[in-house]
């Protein structure tokens, strides 16, 4: 097992990768919360019938466990199904000292994440991810939230957990189509700067993303990915300049999400496209040329994403949700556009017509 540290405001707290974790949880539990008598857990029913009795008996019998679920799915990851979590716990009578364990993938870890920020303003958080998306990305760095209407993440609060533990084992339950859509995010951390990842999958993204689960290359993979976001939100946790490179491919891949309305798509698929949406912009601009559209292209293509947008999809559709992303400045959101693979920039200024060509097929 490997540790990637993550240095935050709220305390620092360790990343930890390897095969065995989920079975180590006990352990790691009481050692995080000497004392402890009551553990809550966050989860989705698709989830808990996979690994909730492991889980539970792991943890032992001598720990009180109360267990709420929400619905499934990014169309779940909203204010309603927050309060319902909540009343779960106020009803259980919580205090601030018992911890939430939330069990998921990246909605589930968005959301369980605010429910303890809100939870009596506040209990300890513990995050055992259980997709590629959560364990690479979602699950480190403290962001919680939930979508609304007008955009995806729009509410929400920065909460760093105590601990990540992710176990590549659980990689395993997951269908084929998601582990290749969480490969958009490893890719994009390969892209934006991590040369040891992008030789990696250059040479070996067929096997990552292969019907047979390859162990030790995903444990690689995770790790390599989980260090390169351990850094980055260590340096700057509320993303006021480094962190945000990390939304690359994210801009238009919300955008894509909000106009399908949170279905039809999976996260790492529009990343995919968000990525080659903003590489055909920077070559447009001169930023890049066109080797590097070309490359992550070739990525995303062997890795079996989507490599062109969804058919009926106009700009038009996508406009409206570009205009209300986070990093949106006077109606005009920052880009993260790509000079060469392995390196990407911030770019505020720059002609709004542009953005059309980041739809194509």
């Amino acid at each position: 097992m490997r540790t990637a540290p993550v240095s935050s405001s709220g305390g620092d707290y360790p990343v930890i990768v390897g095969a065995g974790v989920a079975a180590s949880l006990k352990e790691r539990v009481h050692e995080l919360f000497p004392g402890l008598s009551r553990l809550g857990i966050v989860s989705n029913p698709v989830v808990w019938s996979l690994h909730g009795t492991s889980i539970l008996k792991s943890l032992g019998t001598d720990l009180r466990t109360v267990v709420a679920l929400h619905p499934d799915g990014e169309p779940a990851k909203h204010m309603g199904s927050i309060l319902v979590l909540l009343d779960r716990f106020l009803e259980d009578r919580w205090e601030r000292r018992d911890p939430l364990l939330v069990v998921g993938g990246g909605v589930t870890g968005d959301m369980g994440g605010l429910v303890a920020g809100l939870l009596l303003r506040g209990v300890p958080l513990l995050h055992l991810p259980t997709t590629v998306v959560a364990q690479v990305d979602s699950a480190i760095g403290g962001k919680t939230g939930v979508d609304h209407p007008l955009g995806k993440n729009l509410i929400g609060m920065f909460n760093p957990p105590r601990a990540v533990l992710s176990d590549p084992g659980f990689l395993r339950t997951l269908p084929i189509v998601q582990r290749r859509a969480g490969v958009g995010e490893v890719i994009k951390y390969a892209l934006i700067g991590d040369r040891a990842l992008l030789s990696l999958l250059t040479e070996r993204i067929e096997e990552l993303v292969a019907s047979d689960f390859h162990a030790a290359l995903w444990e690689e993979v995770i790790f390599l990915s989980s260090s390169d976001k351990a850094g980055v939100v260590s340096r700057d946790e509320k993303e006021s300049g480094e962190r945000m490179l990390l939304n690359f491919g994210h801009t238009f891949g919300h955008a894509l999400e909000g106009a399908l309305g949170y279905s039809g798509i999976l996260h790492g698929e529009a990343v995919a496209l968000g990525m080659l949406s903003a590489a055909r912009i920077s070559g447009a601009m001169g930023l890049s040329d066109s080797a590097t559209f070309g490359v992550i292209r070739d990525l995303v293509k062997r890795a079996g994403l989507p490599d062109s947008w969804p058919a009926g999809v106009a700009f038009e559709a996508i406009a409206p949700y570009l205009g209300r992303d986070k990093k949106a400045s006077r109606g005009q959101v920052a880009l993260i556009l790509p000079e060469r693979p392995g390196s990407v920039r911030i770019v505020r200024d720059y002609d709004p017509d542009l953005l059309s060509l980041g739809v194509f097929t």
